[in-house]
């Protein structure tokens, strides 16, 4: 019998130590424990092994975990009436001039904990209009950065902060 250290992966990963005679063997357990929901993911399972589940539809990530949390902060205060698309945009200006606040009268002094502060209001702001508006902000970020891609080849933009349009 062989040993093989098996990854689960969505936004988190967790490596199982398994016992198996093939690789295949080894998936099955893992699934099998998984949809027993007898191993659980940990923040702190980031690593690389020789195989990969992937299942999104069963794993819950950090991100998730936090978007529950806010979720339920602003029923629990039935605050949800307020936040509708204009007022959560409004709102993620109002912290994001906040955060800049911070730095008004120098480049390289500020209070870090102030810095947290504002940018964790703008994040929260930002998370919430995405729970309004049914968009999930993985997808939503990783399209940008695609289309960013392609607008800011490494060849013409690199070491430089030309817009796109003047490259």
């Amino acid at each position: 019998m062989n040993k093989y250290k098996v990854e689960k992966t969505e936004y988190l990963q967790k490596i199982l130590d398994v016992e198996a005679y093939s690789k295949q063997e080894a998936i099955e357990q893992v699934k099998k424990k998984y949809n027993l929901q007898e191993e659980v993911l940990e923040s702190n399972d980031l690593v690389k092994t020789d195989i990969e589940i992937f299942n999104p539809n069963k794993f819950i990530s950090k991100l998730d975990i936090l978007k529950e949390k806010i979720d339920k902060f602003n029923k629990d205060r039935d605050w949800d009436q307020f936040h509708s698309p204009v007022n959560l945009s409004k709102s993620i200006s109002i912290e994001a001039a906040e955060l800049l606040e911070c730095f008004q009268w120098s480049n390289d002094k500020y209070e870090l904990e102030d810095v947290k502060e504002e940018l964790a209001d703008v994040m929260n702001y930002c998370l919430q209009l995405c729970n309004v508006l049914n968009l999930d902000p993985i997808d939503i970020i990783n399209n940008k950065i695609d289309k960013n891609e392609k607008k800011y080849p490494i060849d013409k933009s690199k070491g430089v902060s030309t817009k796109y349009s003047k490259l």
